[in-house]
């Protein structure tokens, strides 16, 4: 057998849920994969088992989160709401006025997108036989594009417009970037506007019982910092990943507070627990 010492990794993880980075970790993210087995016994061999059948498969994901924000307490705490005075968040459009041509592009927050015939990349857009669809086919790609620079705007759309819309209420958005190539797309800005910090800001968190937990469940990433964004060879992802709203941390004088968190995942509609790997390799 010939040895790659490339196959040899180590090093820290970037965790995203729901496609929003969660931060900075403190203590290293572990992962458990357990599987449930049933030992097959018949008397003619005593206490040997003749067979093992697996009854189950469960995963879990503890995150020691260094941000401990009420953003990363509302992502984390089912049922739990983030109420605030004041506030917006940044918004901008992206208008299909003609449709674009071949290589015409956008960049959405420094990444490339562009349009094509035919979609065959996860950064193509397809041109579609209106500038309606066009401008849907450019809400599907933002929106299922995992990467955070991206993924921290939603994007609808509406007849030809495409809406961009901050994630996170404050001024931060007012730095996100649009522009553009070619003459069918026109944008609203070289940066989303408007974006507001609220004046106070407060969590509710309700007591939980009777939470359904996968109906809450939303994907989660885990990407090891020492690949590229775009190299996704090495991802860990659960479809279906919530916790429970524990939560342990402590007030400490020589002590960062961290957020300990617990995901725990559930098979998606197709009976998958989680992948490993590019999760767009057919």
């Amino acid at each position: 057998m010939a040895y790659n010492t490339q196959n040899v990794t180590l090093g820290v993880c970037r965790v995203l849920y729901d496609d929003v980075d969660l931060g900075l970790t403190k203590g290293g993210v572990e992962v458990e994969v357990q599987s449930e087995t049933y030992k097959v016994e018949v008397d003619q061999y005593g206490k040997t088992p003749i067979n093992e059948i697996i009854m189950g498969r469960t995963i879990s994901v503890k995150v020691p989160l260094a941000e401990t924000t009420l953003d990363n307490l509302v992502a984390t705490m089912p049922g739990a709401t983030l109420v605030q005075n004041g506030g917006t968040k940044a918004s901008g459009t992206i208008t299909v006025s003609t449709n674009p041509v071949a290589n015409d592009t956008i960049v959405v927050n420094g990444v490339t997108f562009t349009f094509k015939a035919s979609a065959t990349t996860p950064l193509d857009i397809a041109i579609g036989a209106s500038t309606n669809v066009t401008a849907t086919n450019i809400a599907a790609v933002l929106t299922a594009y995992s990467d955070p620079k991206v993924s921290i705007a939603k994007y609808s759309v509406a007849t030809n417009i495409v809406t961009v819309t901050y994630e996170e209420y404050g001024t931060g958005g007012n730095a996100f970037t649009l522009a553009k190539t070619g003459t069918g797309i026109t944008v609203s800005g070289a940066t989303l506007s408007g974006g507001v910090a609220a004046t106070k800001l407060k969590v509710i968190v309700p007591t939980g019982v009777g939470v359904d937990l996968l109906s809450v469940a939303k994907k989660l990433v885990l990407h090891p910092t020492a690949k590229a964004d775009s190299d996704k060879s090495r991802d860990l992802i659960i479809p279906k990943a919530a916790t429970s709203g524990s939560l342990q941390f402590a007030y400490k004088l020589d002590s960062e507070q961290i957020f300990n968190v617990t995901f725990n995942g559930y098979p998606d509609t197709t009976g998958n627990l989680f992948v490993l790997g590019d999760e767009s390799t057919t």
